[in-house]
């Protein structure tokens, strides 16, 4: 890709020390993970079905984690990529070159996008163990990539766009992970009335005589929400909430095996997609309106 931001910052962090230190240790803490919840259970001399039940809940537990580093670590990564610049006093040097606001944006975007897909591709092989219960099958362990990948992207985005709003690292960064907070509890208020729908959806089925089939709904909350992507990525998957879904939700849980979570988990997909383009667009619009012009001297006559 020719684009000067996003070479040196990528040449600048894969010269550093601490990225293959890093990459080492989350690899390691997978690896770790993985051997004692898959790969070890098959090291004894008998392998039990509920070994094998417990391995693919260890591929689910692993997609967990994984979630849960990036949506921490990511908002901070790009929080401190315009601010920084700003305090640096090199923003304005940037802007009034070729460069344009919308490849300076979308460098630093994409250095730090860079930086988790490889630790999320680090974590393949590890994945990949689910393969040996047949718990899952290489496709589904791909898209389970791609929506780490997704939410990645996603929380850069919001990093991205704090950091082009706010003038000082530490409040972009602040607001980050406040702005992440707060969009994952608004897009979870629709989920009372999505759990209604989907309950007089199924009470409507449950006629006498009528065969049941799929609920052809799709809930709103399980779309805009992240942590409800995951939800659905892994009740597709590996079924694993089938049993201990009573305790939080009848409806769900009553319905669980006549929604197309599958369905709902690529909706959720493609609007962290969408919202990832559209909030790099709002950073580069606001860096655009921002932009410093140049002096009326250094116009030729």
């Amino acid at each position: 890709m020719n684009n000067p931001i996003f070479a040196f910052s990528a040449i600048r962090r894969m010269r550093s020390a601490r990225t293959p230190l890093l990459v080492t240790l989350y690899s390691l803490l997978l690896a770790t993970l993985a051997y004692f919840t898959v790969y070890g259970r098959f090291m004894d001399a008998t392998v039990t079905l509920g070994d094998m039940r417990l391995s693919v809940d260890g591929y689910a537990y692993m997609v967990m984690l994984q979630f849960g580093m990036l949506v921490l670590v990511a908002p901070a990564m790009t929080a401190g990529s315009i601010s920084g610049e700003r305090e640096r006093q090199t923003l304005d040097l940037l802007l009034v070159t070729d460069t344009g606001t919308g490849r300076l944006v979308l460098g630093k975007l994409l250095e730090s996008f860079g930086f988790l897909a490889l630790l999320v591709m680090c974590s393949l092989p590890m994945l990949s163990l689910v393969l040996i219960t047949g718990g899952a099958t290489f496709g589904q362990v791909m898209v389970s990539v791609a929506f780490l990948l997704l939410t990645a992207l996603a929380a850069l985005s919001v990093g991205l766009l704090c950091s082009s709003l706010f003038q000082r690292t530490v409040t972009a960064t602040v607001m980050s992970y406040l702005s992440v907070f707060a969009l994952g509890i608004v897009t979870l208020l629709p989920l009372w009335y999505d759990v209604k729908r989907i309950g007089d959806l199924y009470d409507a089925m449950n006629i006498v005589g009528q065969p049941l089939h799929m609920i052809e709904y799709t809930p709103l909350s399980f779309t805009l929400n992240p942590g409800l992507g995951l939800f659905s990525l892994l009740a597709a998957q590996t079924q694993m909430f089938s049993g201990t879904l009573w305790q939080f939700s009848y409806s769900l849980a009553n319905t669980y095996a006549y929604l197309p979570f599958d369905h709902f988990l690529y909706c959720n997909m493609a609007f962290l997609g969408a919202a990832s383009v559209l909030l790099t667009a709002l950073a580069a619009l606001n860096l655009h309106v921002r932009k410093p012009k140049a002096p009326k001297g250094s116009k030729r006559a």
